[in-house]
């Protein structure tokens, strides 16, 4: 099963004037996640922009997915916000890749093969409540343009569902989605809640009511109440607030994730010497 990364670092340069930074912590889950995939999966490859890649190039991880880089989410940022949402270089590159696929965030590590659960339904990481704070009225939330709204039959009761992992199955939901996606993104005019609400309404807020819509079922990897049961998936995501906050943590995390790919990927052990932001850890072991 082919899969992507991406890596669209528009909203990153508007956080650090203009530069692409990247925390050690991200970088070796950036490894694993890739390398892990083509150890037990098949193939992945990088979507990223033009920073992107010379960031990669820099750090020494250009040759980490299975085909050269692709750098079609360069200039995206004229079309939309990069600040407002933030993931919208995933939906572009998903918009941009024929399905059957799956869309991979870099912060999230399978430890498994999990390709005998993609057959003929989508699977996202897993499904959220629909909580104000994350979830809100998409009606008291968001102003748009005079001719956008949902179809009239869309449920917006249905739960809305992790995209960190997204395989889709067919054309027809892959295009409906990302449509849809990129319709409500483009007809925002203002947003009364913050940028995480807002992207997480384009994102994964839509993604049950496209999938109803077609008719395709949506599973998830992991089901209600497992999501910190289990022990073949790793989603940094909220982690990354920790390690943050602890540099004990952080130094902790990274030195597992340099453990785990020389004893795993010995052959990129002189990637990890290369690099300045991952050399201390390796040395540290």
């Amino acid at each position: 099963m082919k899969a992507f990364h991406t890596f669209w670092t528009a909203p990153n340069r508007a956080r650090h004037a203009g530069q692409v930074v990247v925390p050690d912590y991200e970088l070796l889950t950036m490894m694993l996640s890739a390398l892990k995939w083509r150890e037990h999966s098949g193939a992945i490859r990088m979507v990223t922009d033009c920073a992107g890649a010379a960031f990669l190039e820099r750090a020494g991880l250009a040759g980490l997915w299975s085909e050269p880089i692709d750098v079609s989410l360069d200039g995206l940022e004229r079309a939309v916000d990069p600040v407002l949402f933030w993931a919208a270089g995933k939906l572009e590159a998903l918009r941009r890749t024929p399905s059957p696929c799956v869309m991979l965030d870099a912060d999230m590590i399978l430890w498994e093969d999990v390709s005998p659960l993609l057959t003929d339904c989508a699977v996202a990481a897993h499904r959220e409540d629909l909580l104000p704070d994350v979830y809100p009225d998409p009606a008291a939330a968001f102003v748009t343009d005079g001719g956008y709204a949902l179809p009239p039959d869309w449920d917006l009761t249905l739960r809305a569902a992790n995209t960190a992992f997204l395989y889709l199955p067919c054309e027809a939901l892959r295009l409906r989605y990302t449509d849809e996606a990129f319709r409500f993104m483009h007809a925002l005019r203002a947003s009364r809640v913050g940028c995480v609400a807002t992207m997480c309404f384009a994102e994964q807020r839509l993604l049950p009511m496209c999938a109803d819509a077609c008719g395709v079922p949506l599973k998830t990897l992991l089901p209600d109440g497992e999501l910190d049961k289990q022990s073949f998936i790793t989603h940094l995501w909220g982690h990354k607030r920790t390690l943050e906050r602890s540099a004990e943590r952080r130094v902790e995390y990274c030195l597992g994730c340099t453990l785990r790919i020389v004893t795993d990927h010995p052959e990129y052990e002189g990637v990890l010497a290369a690099n300045e932001q991952t050399r201390v850890y390796l040395d540290s072991l």
